[in-house]
């Protein structure tokens, strides 16, 4: 299978994770160490302890802002070899069918553990240094996401 497809797949079983608070899936899909690097900082999740935090952070954080949908497209990705994926996709964050921030860039690196693939390293576009995506405060764009 493709690179970009085999990214889609891993994107949408991880958003069904979260949404639908389903921990087993969400940690099977989770590389440890792991490195989350966003606008103010870098993060290494060490131990099943420090995801499962962040895991829990992003559930109360969908709770609070009522998140129905949390969609993630894939503009590329690449295989690397077998494996090693690395591709770029754009995050949507919706409500009730309005966003609650403005569409965000991020890339993602799976590597292949035990005949799963697994998210190794992640950095996005957000003004956050937390993991997953605990504080959502990036204003609303209308342009989206700026290529550079």
């Amino acid at each position: 299978m493709p690179g970009r497809a085999l990214l889609q797949a891993y994107l949408d079983e991880i958003a069904s994770a979260l949404l639908n608070d389903d921990w087993e899936t969400y940690c099977r899909g989770m590389y440890l160490p792991g490195a989350v690097i966003s606008h103010d900082g870098s993060k290494i999740m060490a131990t099943e302890e420090d995801l499962r935090a962040g895991f829990d952070d992003f559930r109360r954080t969908l709770r609070i802002h009522r998140v129905t949908d949390y969609i993630r497209l894939v503009e590329q990705a690449t295989r690397l070899d077998e494996n090693l994926i690395s591709g770029s996709y754009i995050s949507h964050v919706i409500s009730g069918g309005q966003r609650i921030l403005a569409p965000f860039r991020s890339n993602m690196t799976l590597r292949m553990v035990g005949g799963r693939w697994c998210a190794a390293s992640v950095c996005n576009g957000l003004a956050n240094n937390r993991w997953p995506l605990a504080r959502l405060q990036l204003p609303l764009d209308p342009e989206g996401p700026k290529d550079d």
